[in-house]
């Protein structure tokens, strides 16, 4: 028997669990977010249907963050650029392609304000910058909120104290790490575009992935030895 296939496309979806209610059975995936039942495949973050192969581009692959009610603050993001599009980036202080991130997103200020959301995932040393960071992010001062911005994206965290803070709201970064999880983060750096796209890992050009431009097509050389190779290659 043949069946004729008109598509296919990848879900994001990492696990599967089936859920007894009753008489009905659900399928859910791991973080939660989708779910089969009914005949249905139902994005539970979104309150959407999947219907075709296209909701899951429009859907499925995306995180939309106002249809979750998520508020980056919340979560103590520190904010670079004052730009009309949002992006939330999750990072690590110690990431070495963070830092390419954060490196590539200061010329972007005008058109963005980015939202750095710290995850510590390398270790005791990054969870130690991490509290300290967040703890002074916490603070009213907006000294102390400059002094935070910049050690991010200068990478200089030389002389922090190696002792939790006495008084500290730990309750932002609890929610970040949370929300990570959630989102079924693999690594830093994790990206959410202001249209809901991700992306994990640096982009190659943060600017051209920010506006969705399509990555340009391989054309044929066109030195003299390249024009000859091609015109033997195409002969029968």
């Amino acid at each position: 028997m043949s069946i004729k296939i008109d598509g296919m496309q990848d879900l994001p979806i990492s696990g599967l669990k089936m859920v007894k209610s009753g008489e009905q059975t659900v399928f859910i995936s791991s973080n939660g977010r989708f779910a089969f039942y009914g005949g249905k495949l139902m994005d539970i973050w979104t309150q959407q249907e999947i219907k075709d192969l296209a909701d899951i581009d429009k859907i499925a692959i995306r995180i939309d963050l106002s249809r979750m009610k998520l508020k980056p603050d919340d979560l103590g993001a520190v904010t670079v650029g004052h730009g009309k599009g949002q992006v939330l980036v999750f990072i690590d202080p110690r990431c070495p392609y963070c830092s390419k991130v954060m490196k590539d997103l200061q010329a972007l200020q005008d058109q963005y304000t980015f939202k750095l959301v710290m995850v510590p995932i390398l270790g005791p040393e990054s969870q130690n910058i991490v509290v300290q960071l967040a703890c002074q992010w916490g603070s009213s001062e907006s000294k102390a909120k400059d002094a935070v911005r910049d050690r991010l994206l200068k990478q200089d965290y030389a002389g922090l104290p190696t002792e939790p803070p006495a008084q500290c709201d730990k309750e932002p970064l609890q929610k970040a790490v949370v929300t990570a999880k959630l989102f079924d983060l693999k690594g830093v750096p994790f990206l959410i575009a202001p249209d809901g796209r991700t992306h994990s890992g640096a982009p190659e050009v943060l600017a051209d992935w920010l506006a969705d431009k399509p990555k340009p097509s391989p054309t044929l050389a066109t030195t003299p030895d390249a024009q000859n190779q091609n015109a033997k290659e195409k002969k029968p």
